[in-house]
């Protein structure tokens, strides 16, 4: 089966989660002159860890504001400003650009399907300065519906009006993104820096996927 469409994960699989976490997480410990009440890498262990886990954002800073000591009146500075300025410190894997360049000159139909908040995901993709790849953007927040539940993959199968058959899904969560896109019949790429059973290829190089996908092809 040719391919006509290739859909991707955002965070861990296009965006460097941990790199972007880090970043902001200096801005942040600067800005607001928090070394007042935790060592930098200190506010960053914590930051990062919780940002890890699913937990909403207020309960992120409750919970950071409870370790560090900052004051509670502090806090919701603290939350306004990461909504607003968090995506401008996405960073992209090594690769991106020149992957998803080689994507559209094969004119694959491109998309990215992620959990998260709409405006929140959308502002990160715009920060990663690629929407001129892109055919498609989907978020859990704008279907209000979470991967790995089917339907947000089959909203996108319909958006672009592809068979799941001629699709490639590519993320780095076998649970979120591999088991669902397989169980729909698409081929899978995980985004991983191991071997990985339980797709039909992996990766850890955004560079290697065009090519992954001529095999995939034959």
């Amino acid at each position: 089966m040719a391919t006509d469409a290739v859909l991707f994960d955002l965070d861990q699989t296009l965006l460097d989660k941990q790199q972007t976490l880090s970043l902001f997480a200096e801005y942040q410990h600067e800005h607001f002159a928090l070394h007042r009440y935790a060592y930098l890498q200190t506010f960053k262990d914590i930051f990062i860890s919780l940002n890890n886990q699913l937990l909403p954002k207020t309960v992120v800073y409750q919970e950071i504001g409870r370790q560090c000591g900052i004051p509670k009146k502090f806090l919701e500075q603290l939350l306004q400003n990461l909504n607003e300025c968090y995506p401008k410190f996405s960073e992209g894997f090594p690769g991106l650009h020149h992957m998803l360049a080689a994507l559209h000159k094969k004119n694959y139909k491109i998309g990215i399907v992620t959990n998260g908040r709409d405006f929140y995901q959308r502002n990160k993709i715009t920060s990663l300065a690629i929407q001129q790849y892109l055919d498609l953007i989907v978020t859990s927040g704008q279907l209000n519906l979470r991967k790995p539940d089917p339907k947000v993959f089959q909203y996108a199968l319909d958006y672009l009006r592809v068979q799941a058959a001629n699709t490639v899904f590519i993320g780095d969560h076998p649970e979120a993104d591999i088991f669902p896109a397989k169980k729909l019949g698409m081929l899978t790429i995980h985004k991983t820096t191991n071997a990985s059973p339980c797709a039909h290829a992996s990766t850890d190089r955004l560079e290697d996927i065009p090519r992954i996908i001529g095999k995939l092809n034959e």
